[in-house]
């Protein structure tokens, strides 16, 4: 008797071992049904593959099983969108994808980041055709921007490419762009401004805009058409004084290689002196920050970076120094220097290694991963800031209201009288040719 009821004893303690078990491998399940959107998601692991683009590094994420304490707000999503799909009064309207690419929008505009935002399919495509340096339209980059004494977002113009269209118009760098033919644009976000300006080569786009620092509104008339730039233009600028000349526009994953290059040629010509030109650049991979800013700097940090854990770590110059220390160099930069090309400039600026000259810096300290979903999607999310060597925030505003790299010898700003304002590739050549003197100033004085 006594062997059977202990027998049943831990055949009762087996059955309870086992139940428990159960209960909780199905409370898993469920709660990963409920984060991934379904039964058939939950079974199928959703790869995210983190890459590199402008101004970003990879970060690895945590895992994608909710804790206790986040799983009624998920719950609460799923029922939502389900009791829209199931009561919704026009059924056949209703855009499943749409459903959650709108919550996951949602999702990183509480985060009250600019630079946090998601691609659908259509528009990462894109992002990936235009970053290789030829697409249509008018030739701008745009980001959206708070604006500080409004508190209002504002479409701003970060740069005007030379070869695009914009270029041979009175549109420039840091203007605001408040309508588009004649339809105001505030309370859009970035991507339904960018579709209004976008359209057919050959067409018109009319865009009222206001200028930096001005208050009054203008309308400037764009003709559409094909974009294309180089990533670098380099030519000896001063043959009498061997000022060589490098224009970086962009830090794609060919920027090292081609700065190296343009480097060589240069050298084997004879170069004195170097103008290094980043205006108009808006930054790109962090690696070819560090890479390019290793062609001009030797055993010292490029840049900080500084996560959500722990205290900054440094990104130091690589072996490869190309430009002896005797060789003057300026380097040119405006509003539209961004993200990596502030890296190097106040890399360059910290270290004495170069003049800076121009106008400050556009001041985006922001680190942004890329992660791509399965479905062709992605999200662009902050997940750092970098300093200068001298861990300088330049995110942050000065004593005068100014963020960014600043430059030691700043230049004039345009005319403000609309009818005297050059275009902006005008414009460009006239910084060039400042900073250009500066240059032979420096050799002159070297000289005597």
């Amino acid at each position: 008797m006594k062997t059977g009821k202990s027998f049943r004893s831990l055949t009762l303690v087996a059955a309870i071992t086992v139940a428990t078990l159960l209960v909780f491998a199905a409370g898993m399940f469920t709660m990963q049904v409920v984060s991934s959107g379904g039964i058939v998601p939950a079974l199928v692991q959703m790869v995210q593959m983190a890459q590199i683009v402008p101004g970003t590094y990879d970060v690895q994420d945590g895992s994608d099983i909710p804790g206790a304490t986040s799983l009624t707000p998920l719950k609460s999503f799923w029922r939502a969108r389900q009791r829209i799909i199931d009561n919704f009064v026009y059924p056949d309207e209703i855009a499943r994808d749409e459903l959650t690419y709108g919550a996951i929008e949602g999702m990183l505009k509480s985060l009250d980041d600019p630079y946090s935002r998601f691609m659908d399919p259509e528009s990462y495509a894109e992002f990936k055709t235009t970053s290789t340096g030829r697409f249509e339209g008018i030739g701008a980059e745009l980001v959206m921007e708070k604006n500080e004494d409004t508190d209002e977002q504002e479409v701003i113009v970060l740069r005007v490419l030379p070869e695009g269209p914009a270029a041979e118009t009175a549109l420039y760098n840091g203007d605001v762009i408040v309508g588009v033919d004649g339809k105001p644009v505030r309370g859009m976000d970035l991507n339904e401004v960018v579709n209004l300006i976008r359209g057919e080569g050959g067409t018109d786009v009319v865009l009222t805009v206001r200028h930096k620092d001005a208050t009054e509104y203008e309308e400037v008339t764009i003709t559409r058409g094909r974009v294309e730039f180089p990533i670098v233009d380099f030519r000896m600028l001063d043959e009498e004084n061997k000022i060589g000349y490098i224009w970086l526009r962009s830090f794609n994953h060919m920027a090292e290689a081609k700065v190296q290059l343009a480097l060589n040629s240069l050298k084997k010509d004879g170069m004195k002196a170097l103008l290094f030109d980043l205006s108009s650049d808006p930054g790109g991979m962090l690696d070819q920050a560090v890479a390019v800013g290793s062609l001009f700097l030797d055993d010292t940090p490029i840049t900080w970076i500084q996560d959500r854990v722990g205290g900054p770590e440094p990104l130091r110059a690589r072996p490869g120094l190309m430009l002896d220390e005797d060789i003057p160099m300026v380097v040119l930069i405006d509003g539209g220097s961004a993200s990596a090309s502030e890296i190097v400039a106040g890399a360059l600026q910290d270290t004495l290694r170069a003049t800076i000259v121009g106008h400050s810096s556009y001041g985006k300290a922001k680190v942004q991963t890329v992660i791509e979903l399965d479905d062709g999607s992605a999200m662009v999310l902050t997940t750092a800031v970098y300093l200068t060597p001298d861990k300088r925030d330049i995110s942050k505003r000065d004593e005068n209201g100014v963020r960014g790299v600043h430059p030691d010898i700043q230049f004039p700003d345009p005319p403000e009288d609309p009818e005297q304002r050059p275009t902006a590739l005008e414009w460009h050549d006239q910084q060039v040719t400042r900073a250009a003197d500066v240059l032979r100033e420096k050799l002159a004085g070297a000289d005597g």
